[in-house]
């Protein structure tokens, strides 16, 4: 709880310091004197949102130095916990829009500060009776009087139905990915088979197309030398060169066979040399023909190539790297699409049993939030007697949703009736000032885990006067016994039941904040009650309401 607050430079305040005593304190001052800005003060240092319009007009900046008594706060760093139990935080804001919070002197994140303050201060504003009518706090506030147990399923709700819309979500991802694998690589069984037939690498259509061209220049070689050797040999039709040199040599003899001897050995080795290049030649053909069909190797070449090329248009590919890529992934992407199908019936069963315990867990907890309601509603109404709401009955309805959703499927009503009459919503049928009791009565009904360590109301009790302002004073007083309890108010009766007392004084641009006692405090408590802190009066009725309260005090 708070126990010191130091001011600087916020709204009208341009220096204060505030030394918390007690468990109920009251703030009163005159209206427009500044009580707001000590409001805005401690809103500002629980993490609510800085606008430069907050800062003194006579300062460059604002700056909130709060001590606090506090036990361990849950989530934050050992360097930011309670030293022997007291925590400072701090929080600076100034005109160029630049700020600066600090816990235990360390620099934060305004998130961090703003957590680590949520426990420990809350503040009700006058506009709180507002908040009555928003189901989600009126959700919150049913769930607050579940106890652990409601606490655990609610947990264990909000767990399971975040882990079935992941599990969904996993499945939508992976049927939309099925469909895309399929379409993407239908018909890749085939290419496949062509590819793997191909027998590809990264040179293939470089080394194919080069031994094409390899083939095609033994191909001419090839029909070169077979004319050749048909010139010199001959052929089917007619005789070659060495049929015709042979016949030339016959003539020879003939023409002068005196010198057969002569022209022999010449004429032997003339043809002998012949018929040498023409084995030469045959020897060289029949090599090339050893190879195999030059014709069907370049038919093979051909199709192999075209396949290749017909596979990269189709795919939209420039070589045969990217081929492989694409053979390599398929294959990959083929093999997990025969594999999914598991995957995709685990996490359809997966789901199918996560949305059964989701709904299990959503019956048990509108149970469980049905008894909270029925025990909310118990208090709530045991604490309106005492604020003369005897003949006003509250209600809280549990409306069963069909949307489920990860806090539950129930809306939530409070209801108001009198007698005769139907219950309605609390904010159709509630007064301001029954609203004020009806949020004062919700926070007594609230377990002691739920209080913060300070709590301040700013005017709550407006539209309470008399009797049942004197009353809503008994139930704040009865409130503060749980946790520190600030109010600012405009009613003298309560006023007068506080341990401690702070006036709020206006001079000019200037706002002061002082703790007063004794005659001081008599004289503010006149001027509460008949706006005149000197008339005789009101003065006698100060001090009768305040050794009222005195007596009522030393009693409990």
């Amino acid at each position: 709880m708070i126990e010191e607050i130091r001011v600087r430079g916020v709204g009208g305040i341009k220096e204060a310091e505030l030394s918390l005593k007690g468990d109920f304190i009251v703030i009163t001052g005159e209206s427009g004197s500044g009580k707001s800005s000590l409001v805005r003060a401690m809103e500002f240092i629980s993490g609510k949102r800085a606008h430069t319009n907050y800062i003194h007009a006579l300062e460059d900046s604002a700056d909130v130095l709060m001590t606090l008594s506090a036990d361990r706060i849950p989530g934050l760093d050992q360097e930011y916990q309670p030293q022997d139990g007291t925590l400072i935080v701090r929080r600076q804001f100034s005109r160029n829009g630049r700020g600066r919070s600090m816990i235990q002197n360390n620099p934060v994140s305004l998130n961090l500060l703003s957590s680590a303050m949520e426990k420990e201060l809350v503040i009700q504003s006058q506009f709180a009776q507002l908040g009555l009518i928003d189901p989600a706090i009126q959700l919150d506030l049913v769930d607050s009087c579940g106890g652990d147990l409601l606490d655990q399923v609610k947990k264990e709700l909000e767990k399971t139905f975040c882990e079935t819309i992941a599990t969904e979500r996993k499945i939508v991802g992976l049927k939309k990915r099925r469909e895309e694998t399929e379409e993407l690589y239908q018909g890749a069984e085939t290419v496949l088979q062509m590819i793997k037939a191909l027998e590809i690498d990264e040179e293939s259509e470089k080394k194919w197309e080069a031994e094409l061209k390899e083939l095609d220049t033994k191909e001419t070689k090839k029909a070169a030398l077979a004319e050749i050797n048909e010139r010199l040999s001959g052929g089917t039709a007619c005789g070659g060169l060495i049929e015709e040199l042979e016949s030339v040599c016959r003539d020879i003899y003939e023409s002068s066979p005196s010198k057969r001897e002569i022209w022999k050995e010449s004429i032997e080795n003339m043809l002998i040399s012949c018929q040498s290049v023409a084995r030469m030649l045959q020897k060289e053909l029949h090599d090339l023909s050893a190879e195999g069909s030059i014709e069907e190797a370049k038919e093979r070449l051909e199709k192999k190539i075209g396949m290749l090329r017909k596979l990269k248009r189709s795919l939209d590919l420039v070589n045969c790297r990217q081929l492989i890529e694409y053979s390599n992934k398929a294959k990959e992407e083929m093999a997990w699409l025969k594999e999914s199908h598991v995957e995709l019936d685990e996490l359809e069963n997966a789901a199918a049993e996560k949305k059964k315990k989701t709904k299990n867990l959503a019956i048990e907890l509108r149970k469980l939030r049905k008894n909270a309601a029925a025990e909310l509603a118990l208090r709530v109404n045991s604490h309106l007697r005492d604020l003369a709401m005897e003949q006003a009955h509250f209600s809280i309805d549990i409306e069963e949703q069909v949307k489920l959703r990860s806090n539950g499927a129930e809306a939530v009503s409070f209801k108001l009736s009198m007698p005769d009459q139907s219950p309605l919503p609390v904010g159709k049928t509630a007064s301001g000032g029954e609203l004020s009791r009806i949020l004062i009565a919700l926070q007594l009904s609230l377990g002691d885990d739920r209080l913060p360590g300070t709590l301040v109301f700013d005017e709550v009790e407006a539209g309470l006067g008399g009797r049942t302002a004197l009353l809503a004073g008994h139930k704040l007083r009865e409130l503060s016994k749980r946790c520190r309890t600030i109010l600012i108010t405009h009613e003298a009766a309560i006023a007068s039941m506080a341990d401690q007392h702070f006036l709020v004084k206006r001079d000019g641009e200037d706002t002061s904040i002082l703790m007063i006692m004794d005659e001081d405090r008599e004289k503010e408590i006149a001027r509460m009650l008949a706006g005149d802190d000197n008339s005789y009066e009101a003065l006698e009725h100060a001090r009768s309401l305040l050794n009222t309260s005195q007596n009522g005090a030393a009693s409990e």
